[in-house]
C-alpha cells in the first residue's frame, strides 16, 4: 500500500492543486493512505474543504495536533512546528512509509526521516497522477481554449484589416501594427472570459525562427505572422496552448507549401495520438524529412537547429503549460486521459515560419479537440 504525501500551498504547487482542487495560499498537508484522502490545514481552511467531499474524505486541523502548544512553547524551534504537526498526523493515519515529489521541502523530509518515517521521492508517480485530469480541470481547459480562440479572432481581424504603408509596414486603425499592439488587444479578450496570460508570442517573418522570444516591432506584410497563446483559466489554474499562422497580404509560394506540409503533419500527428502509442513525433519527422526538411535527428553541428522542424512535436498541458507526457525524440507512451498540445512547425531563413498547434484530450479512441477547430488558413 502506497501512502502519498504533500506539504505545500496549492497556489505554487501544481501537485497540491491537482489533489485538492482549491487555491489555498497557506501551506497544508495532503495524505492519501489506506483509501482515504486527508487534508491537514488551518481551522480557517475548514469551510473550503467542507464543500469538497469529491476530493477530501477527512479534514484535520493543526490544532488537533498541538500546533499552538508547539508554536508558543519556549525553546521549540518555530521552523519545526509544521514538520512536527505533519509527523503527528502521519502517526494518527498509521503511515510510516510515504512517497513525495521532488519538490517536497528538504527540511521537512530530513525531519520526518530522523523521526522514523521512510520517505522516498517518486516523481514519476506524481507526474502520472497529474496526467489523469479531474473533471474540473477538463472544464477549465475548455474554458481557457474558448478564451484563446476569442483572442485569436481579435488578432486575425487586425491582421486582415491592416493596410500596407509606403514604408513597407502595416497600419491598423491609424497605428503601425506591431507585435506589442496585437498582444495588447488580445489580453483583454482573455480576461473578459476568466483567463489570463503572462506572455503571448507574436512573431513576423524571420522572427518566427526565434523560438520563445515574445516578439517585438512591426508586423510585415506578405510574410508569416505566428501567434502562440497559452492562457490560464483563473478558476481552476489549468492552461491550454494554441498557435496559428497568418499572412497579412499574399504569401509566397514557398510559405504556402510549408503551411500545407504543417497541415498534413498535424493530421498525421492526430492519427497517432492514442493510448499506448509514442510514435507521433517520429511519424511527423519522417514526413517532414520526406519533403526535404531537416529535423532534430538529421541536424548536424554544435548549435541547436533553427530551420526545418527544429523542436519537439508537443507536450502535456495541465496545471503547467509544459508537463508530461513528452512528445519528442524521447517520447512518453500516451495514457488515456492525457491532455497534450501538438504543434508541428517549419521554419526557413528568408521565408519565415509556420506553426499550427491544438490542445487535445486523449480518449480510448484517439485525440479529441476541446472545441470545434479554429480555422487554420493563412488568410482569415
Amino acid at each position: 500500500m502506497t501512502t502519498y504525501l504533500l506539504f505545500a500551498d496549492s497556489a505554487h504547487s501544481p501537485a497540491m492543486r491537482h489533489e485538492i482542487g482549491e487555491p489555498v495560499v497557506g501551506r497544508v498537508a495532503f495524505i492519501e493512505h489506506d483509501g482515504k484522502r486527508i487534508v491537514v490545514g488551518d481551522e480557517s481552511d475548514r469551510s473550503t474543504f467542507a464543500r469538497r467531499e469529491d476530493v477530501v474524505d477527512e479534514f484535520w486541523t493543526g490544532h488537533e495536533f498541538g500546533w499552538e502548544e508547539l508554536f508558543y512553547k519556549e525553546g521549540f524551534p518555530t521552523h519545526l512546528v509544521g514538520p512536527e504537526v505533519l509527523l503527528r498526523a502521519l502517526q494518527r493515519a498509521g503511515a510510516n512509509e510515504v512517497v513525495v515529489p521532488q519538490t517536497f521541502p528538504v527540511l521537512t523530509a530530513d525531519f520526518l526521516r530522523e523521526k522514523g518515517i521512510d520517505l522516498s521521492i517518486d516523481e514519476e508517480a506524481w507526474s502520472t497522477r497529474r496526467r489523469h485530469k479531474t473533471p474540473g480541470e477538463l472544464e477549465g481547459i475548455e474554458r481557457a481554449q474558448r478564451a484563446a480562440e476569442t483572442a485569436m479572432l481579435t488578432a486575425a481581424r487586425m491582421l486582415r484589416d491592416a493596410e500596407p504603408t509606403a514604408s513597407g509596414e502595416l497600419r491598423f486603425e491609424g497605428e503601425i501594427l506591431t507585435a506589442e499592439l496585437i498582444r495588447e488587444a488580445m489580453l483583454p479578450q482573455l480576461q473578459a472570459q476568466g483567463a489570463e496570460s503572462q506572455m503571448i508570442l507574436v512573431h513576423s517573418g524571420d522572427a518566427c525562427l526565434r523560438g520563445h522570444d515574445a516578439g517585438t516591432g512591426p508586423i510585415m506584410p506578405n510574410t508569416s505572422c505566428i501567434i502562440d497563446v497559452w492562457p490560464r483559466d483563473m478558476r481552476t489554474g489549468v492552461f491550454t496552448d494554441m498557435t496559428r499562422t497568418f499572412v497579412p497580404g499574399t504569401p509566397s509560394e514557398e510559405l504556402a507549401k510549408m503551411h500545407d506540409h504543417c497541415s498534413v503533419a498535424l493530421e498525421i500527428a492526430l492519427e497517432h495520438l492514442k493510448p499506448g502509442r509514442s510514435d507521433a513525433y517520429r511519424k511527423v519527422s519522417e514526413y517532414f524529412r520526406s519533403q526535404g526538411f531537416a529535423t532534430k535527428e538529421t541536424h548536424e553541428g554544435p548549435e541547436p537547429p533553427q530551420e526545418g522542424f527544429p523542436h519537439e512535436l508537443g507536450h502535456g498541458v495541465g496545471l503547467e503549460v509544459h508537463e508530461r507526457p513528452y512528445m519528442g525524440p524521447r517520447s512518453d507512451e500516451l495514457l488515456e486521459g492525457d491532455v497534450v498540445a501538438v504543434e508541428p512547425g517549419l521554419y526557413l531563413e528568408g521565408v519565415g515560419g509556420v506553426r499550427l498547434e491544438d490542445t487535445v484530450f486523449i480518449t480510448s479512441s484517439g485525440a479529441e479537440r476541446f472545441t470545434d477547430p479554429f480555422p487554420y488558413d493563412l488568410k482569415h
